[in-house]
């Protein structure tokens, strides 16, 4: 049952990145209006307490190791940079196949 929540938390921080995305580019772009950014803030806020609580718990699962950062992506940035074996590879994947694709920026792991 752990395991279902953890990759259901997971998911669920996936979906607030793709939201806060599309706001970004959107703010990119020039196309965010005063409404949608009062409505997307709240979202933005709370990404970051769910980003928080996954880093601290799922990933930290995930990773076999405590956080040092306070978000998944500062984790998935570090151990691509810094990192060999099993953990960069991990890393990477996420990454490549689940948030860069999404960045407007199209390099969300830096």
């Amino acid at each position: 049952m752990m395991i279902l929540y953890g990759f259901l938390s997971i998911y669920i921080l996936w979906l607030f990145f793709l939201a806060v995305m599309n706001l970004q580019g959107a703010r990119d772009s020039g196309k965010l209006t005063g409404a949608a950014y009062c409505i997307g803030l709240p979202l933005l806020y709370l990404g970051l307490v769910i980003d928080f609580l996954v880093n601290v718990f799922p990933v930290t699962v995930l990773f076999l190791e405590l956080p040092r950062e306070g978000t998944v992506t500062s984790r998935l940035s570090r151990h691509i940079h810094d990192s060999d074996g099993w953990r960069k590879t991990l890393a990477t994947w996420f990454c490549k196949n689940l948030l860069d694709p999404f960045d407007p920026s199209g390099c969300h792991c830096k």
